[in-house]
C-alpha cells in the first residue's frame, strides 16, 4: 500500500496553494506580468519556498499551466480523432464553472504563456491521432488538420463564441463538436478516397 507521508502531503498543500494563487491571480486579471514575490505575498509562502519548488518563472508558469488543465478545467488531450470533440464538449462545461481564468487564459499575455505548455502537448496530442487513424493524408493535409482542428480545439474559440455570440458552455461544446466532426469525417473520407486510389 502506497502511504504518503506527512512531509509529502504538507509539500503536495504547498505546491496547490502556490498554482491556485497563480490561477487566482490570473483569473482576477490582477497582475500583467507575474512575478514570483508577487506570487509569494498573494499566497501566503516564503518567496524562499517557492523557489524551492520552482527555481524558476518559467518552471512556474509551466507547472501553473499544467495545474490548471489538470485540476481546474479537467481538459484531458485527445488520444483519437473521436475523442477531440468530446472532450471538447465535455471542457466546455468546465470553462463555464470558470470563465473569467478561461478568458485571462485565451486573451492576456500571461494567460497565453501558462497555457502555451500545455498548447504544444494538446497539438502534439492531435498530430498523433490524425497520424494514426489517417495515414494516407499528404504531410499538408496532416498540418492543416492539425492547424485547424487545435483552434477549434482551445479556449480562445470558447471565449469568442461566448463573448461575440452569447452562446453557453453546452452550445458552444455542440457547435465547436459538430465542426471537429464534419472536419474529421471529411478527412476520413479523404483517407479513404487515397486508398482506394482515386
Amino acid at each position: 500500500m502506497d502511504s504518503i507521508s506527512l512531509r509529502e502531503q504538507h509539500a503536495n498543500a504547498t505546491r496547490e496553494r502556490i498554482l491556485g494563487t497563480v490561477a487566482e491571480l490570473l483569473e482576477r486579471g490582477e497582475v500583467d506580468d507575474l512575478t514570483m514575490p508577487e506570487v509569494a505575498e498573494a499566497s501566503g509562502v516564503s518567496l524562499r519556498t517557492i523557489y524551492r519548488y520552482y527555481s524558476t518563472r518559467e518552471e512556474l508558469l509551466e507547472a501553473a499551466g499544467r495545474w490548471i488543465g489538470d485540476e481546474l478545467l479537467n481538459h484531458p488531450y485527445p488520444h483519437s480523432l473521436d475523442e477531440v470533440a468530446d472532450l471538447y464538449q465535455a471542457g466546455c462545461r468546465d470553462f463555464d464553472e470558470r470563465p473569467g481564468l478561461v478568458r485571462a487564459l485565451a486573451l492576456s499575455q500571461l494567460g497565453q504563456r501558462v497555457r502555451g505548455y500545455r498548447r504544444r502537448e494538446r497539438l502534439g496530442a492531435i498530430e498523433r491521432a490524425l497520424r494514426a487513424e489517417l495515414p494516407r493524408l499528404t504531410d499538408e493535409e496532416l498540418r492543416q488538420a492539425t492547424a485547424v482542428l487545435a483552434y477549434l480545439h482551445n479556449v480562445l474559440a470558447y471565449t469568442t463564441l461566448r463573448e461575440e455570440n452569447g452562446l453557453t458552455g453546452d452550445e458552444i461544446g455542440e457547435s465547436i463538436g459538430w465542426a471537429i466532426r464534419t472536419l474529421v469525417d471529411d478527412l476520413r473520407k479523404r483517407n479513404d478516397k487515397t486508398r482506394r486510389g482515386k
